[in-house]
């Protein structure tokens, strides 16, 4: 299967370049979208052999994934993954990803570990809550539905409206893909968190959600 790997980035100088060039090891096929970064993101992104999408200002990573999305349905591609461009999803887990699609599953998210890891207690709560409310809408169970790690199968993106262009349009499209009964696998990652701990506030996971129920059609 013909596979692109999509990393959507936004300030990512420090890391996006380690996480393309790892990603590379596992397809040749990587697409890296820089999100109207002030930072030396784009430089770092030329500086690998990633096929590179820029836009010109800051539009939100939901709009990143749908011009991700469009350039793999466009080349005809098989199966997008997505990864985060700041070192939190280890690359190294992208062939389970592209296994569980080969056999048989349309959607696969990377499930994270969270008892006994350093993620933080509230976050844990409000990710718990918010999976079983977002399951709930889009009429499937869904464990992990803030994860950003997840394989496609492109054939169920096709016909897809998407129409959120910020952080909440990875929770519309979990809804959208479960009311149109994708059959849904989980790989188990490792939870990972560096400096922007500190900065987490689990009460805009909340506002997300409520914003996002408008698009469950």
């Amino acid at each position: 299967m013909k596979v692109l790997i999509i990393v959507p980035a936004y300030n990512e100088e420090k890391n996006v370049k380690s996480v393309i060039r790892k990603c590379l090891e596992y397809s040749k096929y990587v697409l890296a979208i820089n999100d109207g970064s002030p930072d030396n993101t784009l430089k770092e992104i030329k500086k690998t052999k990633a096929i590179c999408l820029n836009n010109l200002v800051n539009r939100g990573k939901g709009y990143s994934l749908r011009r991700g999305f469009k350039y793999a349905i466009k080349n005809k591609f098989d199966i997008v993954v997505t990864l985060d461009a700041d070192g939190q999803h280890p690359p190294s887990y992208i062939p389970k990803f592209i296994n569980k699609i080969e056999k048989g599953y349309d959607v696969v998210i990377g499930t994270r570990v969270k008892r006994h890891s350093d993620m933080p207690y509230i976050r844990r709560a409000s990710n718990f809550l918010l999976s079983a409310l977002f399951s709930a809408f889009s009429r499937t169970w869904i464990r992990d539905t803030q994860s950003g790690y997840r394989a496609i199968r492109i054939s169920v993106l096709k016909g897809l409206k998407l129409e959120s262009d910020r952080y909440e349009a990875e929770s519309e499209l979990l809804m959208k893909l479960g009311r149109r009964n994708v059959k849904f696998g989980r790989v188990i990652i490792p939870t990972i968190y560096g400096e922007e701990v500190s900065s987490i506030n689990p009460f805009e996971d909340t506002f997300r959600f409520l914003k996002v129920v408008k698009y469950r059609k």
